[in-house]
């Protein structure tokens, strides 16, 4: 009668072992990034001679990076970049002209030490120094010649974010193919898994061009195995809430120059 319970406990024991080395060994494969899928089929940054554009990606609820950004057929263009602590905005009125820039700094070690930058570069004048009760403005010109737009570069940097998933078309809307992110196990330079995956990548069919954005998931990095991925949950703030907004508009835009930038007459 005694041998039923020692079964019964063997038998306990095999199944632990088979679940332990399941949670070692899953997953058996892993996706490959967007990034890293044949070049033809990556998303890609538009760059026409005039467009808009803005995004933002929020981690946790705290945005990390945002911008708006103008181009004009003429080569007058704005930008606006928010990072934590710290508001950059940029604007030229016509290529070759003199750039305008404007700071808007949280901590003010920090606007000490950028105010210290600007006054060692020959290429910029300190034009005006703000204060007020939490933060510090920094207006200061650039007088290169060679500064091509960055708004082009900043819009890349959005579309490239998106590269962290894969992603399957699911509609193709005039000449425009829809992709929904796809939550998973994925081998980049750490192992994460994306779980939640939810929302839509518009692309032009052709060019691969994204148009817009809105896309939400949680990343668990790292998290190569199931053991790993509930050990990191357990022991770290993981996972971590991402949102990626983006739109991309061609053609022309009214761009009107800032009031902080210089004389309106000068260029």
């Amino acid at each position: 009668m005694r041998r039923r319970p020692a079964g019964v406990l063997i038998g306990l024991l095999v199944v632990l072992c088979i679940v332990l080395v399941f949670a070692v060994l899953y997953p058996f494969t892993m996706a490959s990034p967007h990034a890293s899928t044949h070049p033809s089929d990556r998303f890609t940054a538009g760059e026409p001679a005039a467009f808009s554009a803005n995004g933002s990606i929020v981690v946790d609820g705290r945005v990390v990076l945002a911008f708006d950004g103008v181009v004009t057929a003429d080569g007058a263009w704005y930008q606006r970049v928010e990072e934590p602590g710290v508001v950059a905005e940029t604007y030229q009125h016509a290529p070759a002209g003199t750039i305008y820039h404007r700071l808007t700094i949280a901590d003010r070690s920090d606007a000490t030490q950028r105010r210290e930058q600007i006054s060692a570069n020959p290429d910029l004048d300190l034009v005006r120094e703000e204060r007020d009760d939490d933060r510090v403005t920094l207006v200061f010109e650039e007088h290169a010649t060679d500064t091509t737009q960055p708004v082009s570069g900043t819009a890349a940097v959005f579309v490239n974010s998106l590269a962290v998933a894969s992603y399957e078309a699911t509609a193709t809307r005039s000449s425009t193919t829809v992709y929904q992110p796809q939550s998973g196990w994925y081998d980049g330079s750490r192992p994460y898994r994306l779980t939640g995956a939810t929302g839509e990548v518009h692309a032009n069919a052709a060019t691969h061009v994204v148009t817009s954005a809105n896309l939400s998931w949680a990343t668990t990095t790292p998290a190569g195995t199931y053991a790993e991925y509930v050990l990191v949950t357990l022991t770290s703030d993981n996972p971590t809430t991402h949102r990626i907004t983006y739109e991309f508009e061609p053609g022309e835009t009214d761009l009107e120059r800032p009031t902080w930038a210089g004389d309106t007459n000068a260029t």
